[in-house]
């Protein structure tokens, strides 16, 4: 059976914890700083997914980040040792895209946002990384199509219950 290179799987945690790094240094500033303007022009995914994070100290966003790469750490380290690859594919997905989506994000309030240095290094490592996946031959549409579902799936309900559980917190140290 073909493997994948060890360093190929392995740079899917650094790159998250660079770009986590990017989040937790610079996100809660901006968002403070154009929360009016996110409010005025976007009331609808401002209610839905920003106001989750206002607030939020960088603390327990950094939380949030450290219970995420426990998870990647674990997908790496069962790729590496078990060869087991069907949840590494799916978490390395979830990240590309949620990094492509970052740039979406840019795009429609148009102005650089504090993410986008990170975000353009990891789609980079995701380019290459899709690029020695599909000479692998170790997958099929079908399994990326489905792994990209399942991790994007996976990586969303787990922000959202970290996210959850922030602000419950947030509101019982308030009280």
């Amino acid at each position: 059976m073909t493997q994948l290179p060890d360093v190929l799987v392995w740079l899917l945690p650094l790159f998250f914890v660079l770009h986590e790094a990017e989040e937790i240094l610079f996100l809660p500033a901006w968002l403070h700083n154009h929360r009016e303007e996110v409010m005025r022009r976007f009331p609808r995914l401002y209610r839905l997914l920003f106001s989750r994070l206002d607030g939020i100290s960088r603390g327990a966003f950094a939380g949030i980040a450290a219970e995420e790469f426990l998870w990647i750490a674990g997908a790496a380290s069962c790729a590496t040792f078990a060869r087991l690859y069907y949840p590494w594919l799916a978490l390395f997905l979830a990240f590309g895209l949620h990094l492509v989506i970052h740039f979406l994000q840019a795009a429609a309030v148009g102005r650089i946002l504090p993410v986008v240095v990170s975000s353009l290094a990891g789609l980079l490592y995701c380019g290459w990384g899709l690029q020695i996946l599909c000479e692998s031959r170790l997958f099929d549409v079908r399994d990326y199509l489905l792994c990209a579902a399942a991790g994007s799936l996976f990586a969303g309900m787990n922000l959202f219950l970290m996210h959850s559980l922030a602000s419950k917190i947030r509101r019982r140290s308030a009280s």
